[in-house]
Parts: structure tokens; C-alpha cells; sequence
């Protein structure tokens, strides 16, 4: 008891070398050996040690202890632990039961004592009734019996759940076939979607806008271009021009139709679809409106004098 650890590791190295099974010959060499590294280990660990030396000194632990059913519990089998634990709470469960009857008894004992206290120092004769239908409405507390203790109740309760387990398996396959029910129901709605869909897609055919064809000008030719002498003069010249652009522009004020209103609203229109900056506006737009370049120009400066 009083060794130190080196002298239990010189200790062990010497007996391990005595007691090694390649060098002892004892049919129990190998566990005399084993028996040697399992000492060696209790001993060299100073928690171990002082347990051991515990044990020495006051000796093994009995009843009183708790060491001695923890030792005797690690031993039993799952099902004796089982059966175990069954007792101990239904031991529990019956004095749980027995106390709570005990309190009501009680409390019952006290309010008599109470009551009778009141009738003595004389109290009104109606109070006195009342206190009587009272004692006999309160109901009295009941003694526990053998089927309130917990394996009765598992029993009853386990006799209960087989009963309505038909009833339990049935709202199950009512409850599942109602399931079944909203996801078809569900499937068939999507198939319906889906062939709406492609059947409006179907209808609705893609159209291909034609490309815009600018119109090219070309010269008349009924057009009139006059010729001019070399003698003749610029004045007399520009007069002759003059007269020929009126003459021009009220021909084509004859052949053009006149402008309605929705020729109005479909010039707004296409002037908003082709905005200033774009290149060849006007040509664009009067190809939109069927009409000509001047004609569309002309009202375009009578209208805003653009």
C-alpha cells in the first residue's frame, strides 16, 4: 500500500519477465500473465489505486450502498430489466393514487369540521339548508381500486385500440381514396390546361408583316419640263417657274383624295411609330397612308407648319 509507482514498475518488469508465456511453462501462464497487466494497470493509475486501496481497507459494498444494486442491475438481462421498471412504476402509480384519495379525505374531514363549527355558533335556519343540500351534492371521494393501478389501464387501453382499429383502418382507406380522388382530379385539370394552351397556340397563327417597300421616284411622262432659251432672262425665268409649280401643285391637289379623319388619326399614328431621327421618316409614313411624299408633307405644314 505504502509502494511507489516506480517501485511497482520495477515490480511488474521483473514478474513480466518471470511470467511471460514464452518463458514460463505453465499450462496458465497466459492468464497469470493477463491477470499481472490488469494489476499493473488498477495500480499504476493513482484513481484506480485509491479505489482498490478502498476496498481493501473497508471491504466490499453491501446493500446500504448504491454501488451494491448497481452491480447486481448491470448484471440483469433486457427483460428482467424490463419487468423491473414495470413493478417499480406500478408500485409508484398506486401509492401516486392512494395519496391523492388520502388528500381528498382530508380536505373532506377539515370542511365538516368547518361546517359544524358555523351550526354551533347558530347560524340561520336557510344557512343551515343550504349547507345541508350542499354536503349531499358534494360527491364523495373514490377508493382506489384494483383496475385503476397501470398495468389494468395498459390492458384496457390496449383492449380499446383493437376495438377500433377496424374503425381506425377504415377512415384510413376513406381519407386515402379521397387522396387518390384530388390528385386525379388535379392531373386531369393540368391535361386540360395544357391542351387549352396548345390549341390557342395552334389558332394563333404567326403572320409575317410584309417589309416595307419605299416608294421610288420616278419622272412622268406626261410630266412637263420646259425648256429655256439662252437669250431669255433669269426674272423671266423664275416667273415661268413659279407658274409652273402652281400649276403642279393644284393638279395634284385635284388627283390627291381628300383627308378624312381616320386618315388624320393614322397619320398621328405612324408618326409615333416613326419618331423623329429615324431615316426616311416621311417616306415611311406616306407609305403607311398609300399616299404621296408631298401630299403627306403639305398637310403635315399645314397642320403644325413643320
Amino acid at each position: 500500500m505504502d509502494a511507489s509507482s516506480a517501485d511497482i514498475r520495477k515490480a511488474y518488469r521483473k514478474l513480466s519477465l518471470t511470467l511471460h508465456p514464452d518463458k514460463n511453462k505453465d499450462e496458465n501462464a497466459e492468464t497469470q500473465f493477463r491477470q499481472l497487466v490488469a494489476i499493473y494497470e488498477v495500480l499504476k493509475d493513482d484513481e484506480r489505486r485509491q479505489r482498490y486501496d478502498d476496498i481493501l481497507i473497508n471491504g466490499l459494498p453491501d446493500w446500504r450502498q448504491p454501488v451494491f444494486y448497481y452491480r447486481r442491475v448491470r448484471k440483469m438481462s433486457n427483460a428482467e430489466l424490463a419487468l423491473l421498471l414495470f413493478i417499480i412504476l406500478t408500485v409508484g402509480h398506486y401509492a401516486v393514487v392512494w395519496s391523492i384519495y388520502l388528500e381528498k379525505q382530508l380536505d373532506e374531514l377539515l370542511s365538516r369540521k368547518k361546517r359544524e363549527k358555523k351550526k354551533r355558533t347558530g347560524g340561520k335556519s336557510v344557512e343551515v339548508s343550504k349547507l345541508g343540500a350542499s354536503e349531499k351534492n358534494e360527491r364523495l371521494p373514490i377508493k382506489p381500486q384494483w383496475h385503476d393501478l397501470l398495468p389494468c389501464k395498459l390492458g384496457i387501453w390496449f383492449c380499446l385500440t383493437l376495438k377500433a382499429l377496424p374503425h381506425l383502418l377504415q377512415d384510413a382507406g376513406q381519407f386515402y381514396a379521397k387522396y387518390k380522388e384530388t390528385k386525379l382530379k388535379e392531373r386531369e385539370d393540368a391535361l386540360t390546361r395544357t391542351e387549352l394552351e396548345t390549341l390557342q397556340k395552334q389558332k394563333k397563327v404567326k403572320v409575317k408583316k410584309p417589309k416595307p417597300e419605299f416608294p421610288v421616284y420616278t419622272p412622268l411622262e406626261s410630266a412637263y419640263i420646259q425648256s429655256y432659251d439662252h437669250g431669255t432672262s433669269i426674272e423671266e425665268i423664275e416667273e415661268q417657274m413659279d407658274d409652273w409649280l402652281e400649276n403642279r401643285n393644284r393638279t395634284q391637289k385635284k388627283q390627291a383624295p381628300e383627308w378624312t379623319e381616320e386618315d388624320l388619326s393614322q397619320l398621328t399614328r405612324s408618326m409615333v411609330k416613326f419618331p423623329g431621327g429615324t431615316p426616311g421618316r416621311w417616306e415611311k409614313i406616306a407609305h403607311e397612308l398609300g399616299r404621296s411624299v408631298t401630299d403627306v408633307s403639305s398637310l403635315r405644314f399645314a397642320l403644325y407648319g413643320e
